[in-house]
């Protein structure tokens, strides 16, 4: 077996906004090849021929060299490590796609995770997990949580959206099968595709009793140029494409996505159908994630194990403010590695260096500050900045009196 992904561990550029920034990938691409996916558009990673695979050995052993040997490995994936700051163990590809079968590469390094009972959370759409010696597996580890994908319950449309992977009837049967052995199980619903994917009181109505106690829906994103590829691969979406337009979608970087006042109403009623099931909701939607019922949009904070998630962010910052200022002070004294962040972001990224290199501080200060930064908390729903400063040059952001809050 050749083994040429050389990227498997990485940080994510949305460390300022996500709980859940350290990723883990084995494959990079899949053969699953949903229309939507997100990594085409930043991996280009849409030839299933071409997936690559990593090498679980080295993996393991940066696990191993990260925690026995502290001295020598002093990176940002190595504090992390140390840290035991829970993975995204799929941040970019399925890990458990159809070349697992025979690769098995993502079995060995989740053997060696479930090991040292460290905090995973998975994100995939297989049926795999269910087989016997993935099941064991799962089950030796407590600080466990496996994220199951829907875009859309019919399984003939699904077929459309997302062709070689399992039906959401399958789906379903996964989650009920580990559910049944006591293994954390989340939906995230995503993307949730608006005119396609199910109404919010007709999806709860199919996943109430699949047995997760957590839901994340996140709104389609669509690629903001007119690609010709990507053009004739998403032509079930062109209606969306139209909607989108009509709403006078915005662009940020790549993608175009629709206004958060657009989505309001549809989480209201969904958090709204979901408590009736004692089912949490979590938002995805970076501008919206302070709707969400817990404090990670991702749900980790419900789970005991998980408690190093990733709290020195700005979506942190708004949700611990409701109602109140939302102050720098907030995260200031939170968990951050020390250490260059500027080689896991691309150039067009990377702001100006601060003396040799940029901590993950010197990001999260820039764009608290920088008002015309993307990820300023003044591009949160119904935030806006206060024109008020405080005692050490950080800008006050509060809450627009009109604010909604399903």
């Amino acid at each position: 077996m050749v083994f040429e992904y050389k990227n498997p561990l990485s940080i994510t550029s949305q460390f300022s906004f996500c709980g859940m920034p350290f990723r883990l990938d084995t494959y990079s691409g899949c053969d699953f090849l949903c229309i939507y996916c997100f990594s085409h558009k930043r991996g280009g990673n849409s030839n299933y021929k071409n997936i690559k695979i990593a090498d679980p050995d080295l993996i393991i052993n940066k696990f191993r060299n990260s925690l026995e040997k502290p001295k020598i490995n002093t990176g940002l994936i190595s504090q992390y490590i140390r840290r035991r700051m829970p993975i995204h163990f799929g941040g970019m590809s399925d890990p458990f796609q159809n070349i697992e079968k025979k690769a098995q590469v993502s079995l060995k390094v989740l053997k060696f995770l479930c090991s040292i009972n460290y905090p995973v959370v998975i994100s995939t759409k297989s049926n795999l997990l269910i087989n016997k010696e993935y099941l064991e597996t799962l089950k030796s580890n407590p600080n466990l949580i496996i994220q199951y994908s829907f875009s859309i319950l019919n399984d003939d449309l699904s077929k459309i959206i997302e062709p070689n992977s399992p039906t959401s009837t399958e789906k379903i049967n996964s989650l009920k099968v580990l559910s049944k052995h006591n293994i954390n199980t989340i939906i995230r619903w995503q993307p949730y595709i608006v005119g396609l994917s199910e109404n919010p009181l007709e999806f709860v109505s199919k996943i109430k009793n699949s047995g997760t106690k957590h839901l994340i829906i996140e709104f389609l994103k669509l690629p903001a140029d007119n690609n010709l590829a990507w053009e004739t691969s998403l032509k079930p979406l062109n209606k969306v494409r139209d909607y989108y337009n009509k709403k006078n979608s915005i662009v940020i970087g790549r993608e175009l996505i629709l206004p958060p006042k657009e989505k309001v109403e549809t989480i209201r009623i969904l958090k709204n159908e979901l408590k009736k099931y004692n089912i949490t909701l979590g938002v995805g939607d970076n501008e919206l994630q302070y709707l969400s019922d817990t404090e990670c949009c991702c749900g980790v904070d419900k789970y005991k194990g998980f408690e190093n998630w990733n709290k020195f962010q700005i979506s942190y910052a708004i949700i611990k403010s409701i109602n109140n200022q939302i102050k720098f002070s907030t995260i200031e004294k939170q968990w951050s590695p020390t250490g260059s962040i500027d080689k896991f972001l691309n150039s067009e990224s990377r702001i100006e260096k601060n003396k040799d290199f940029n901590r993950v501080s010197d990001y999260i200060i820039d764009r608290w500050n920088n008002l015309s930064s993307d990820f300023n908390p003044s591009k949160y729903f119904e935030v806006e900045d206060s024109g008020l400063m405080d005692e050490k040059e950080f800008r006050i952001f509060e809450f627009r009196k009109s604010k909604t809050k399903p």
